[in-house]
């Protein structure tokens, strides 16, 4: 029973160190330290600044291939900042494990870069045949800043600075002086307006305007014709009404009902123009230039326009 039991824990022993030797012997040949290459870049670098770390394993597969333990985060001058990986089959048929990881460096002087164990196999971590890599490349950290940083710090959202106060003063004044200058220009603008299209301006432009005409030849029919039409414009955008087809009978009726002190005047000059243009009356060229030289004066004298006067009819 003894001598049984004595044989088989042999056995196992003997079983234990045959796979453990015959495992040792799968990884190396499916791992070698030529299939493993490291990179970094930059070679230097100030303290805080990312590092592009990228690791890559040559292998003929088709076993899976990972890579843990990377010696970065608390006690290292190393912390991962992202990682990715992918794997790719190649002309001769290998196949290429390729891991890139962006690192934040610290600390101050050369830097070994981190270590890391390639996993090969599936299953769990602890059944898979394993390969620690010990890189010899290094990078520099310079003094440029602070070299006590050891680790990332949260990201602590930008301070908001005060708009101080003293900018409100020059800032309102601007916008007072732009306020008045607008107001300044847009009354400049509506007084030239309104200067230009004074019917006042416009009637005596126009009648001066005759008078050189007729010592240029115009006839005084054509000129008394002009006449009754300047005479007709200037009531009508003067005091607002439709002057310009009315009769000269229906002028006089309004201009009775409105305390206008130039309308005897002006009826005058626009029956007078009838005659002209109705009855073949033919004046002279004097009596037609002291007609437009009176219908000047009666406009310039003209007064502000008169609300019409409205008398209550009872039933």
């Amino acid at each position: 029973m003894n001598a049984r039991f004595s044989f088989r824990v042999v056995a196992a022993f003997l079983a234990l160190i045959a796979g453990t030797v015959f495992n040792h012997d799968m990884v190396s040949a499916v791992l070698r330290p030529s299939d493993v290459t490291v990179s970094a870049r930059p070679d230097s670098l100030l303290a805080g600044e990312r590092l592009h770390y990228v690791i890559t394993v040559y292998h003929e597969g088709p076993e899976q291939l990972s890579i843990a333990s990377l010696a970065t985060g608390q006690g290292t001058p190393f912390e991962i900042i992202s990682t990715k990986s992918n794997s790719k089959k190649l002309s001769d048929g290998r196949v290429e494990y390729r891991m890139d990881t962006e690192l934040a460096v610290f600390g101050l002087g050369r830097k070994p870069l981190p270590r890391f164990t390639v996993l090969s196999g599936k299953g769990a971590v602890s059944e898979r045949a394993r390969f620690d890599v010990v890189p010899t490349e290094s990078v520099t950290v310079l003094s440029a800043s602070d070299s006590t940083i050891t680790e990332l710090r949260p990201i602590v959202p930008a301070l908001k600075a005060p708009l101080p106060a003293w900018l409100l003063v020059p800032v309102l004044l601007v916008l007072l002086v732009l306020l008045l200058v607008g107001s300044f220009v847009r009354s400049l603008f509506i007084t030239l307006r309104r200067h230009l299209d004074d019917p006042v301006r416009v009637a005596r432009k126009k009648l001066r305007s005759i008078r050189r005409q007729l010592s240029k030849g115009l006839s005084p029919d054509l000129a008394y014709e002009s006449l009754s039409n300047i005479l007709r414009e200037f009531l009508q955008k003067r005091y607002q009404f439709g002057a310009r087809e009315m009769v000269t009978q229906e002028i006089a009726e309004v201009l009775a009902s409105r305390k206008i002190n130039i309308r005897e005047g002006l009826l005058k000059l626009l029956d007078q123009a009838d005659l002209v243009k109705f009855a073949d009356s033919r004046p002279g060229i004097d009596e037609c230039r002291r007609s437009l030289r009176v219908a000047e004066v009666l406009v310039a004298n003209s007064t502000e326009p008169e609300e019409p006067e409205f008398v209550d009819q009872e039933e």
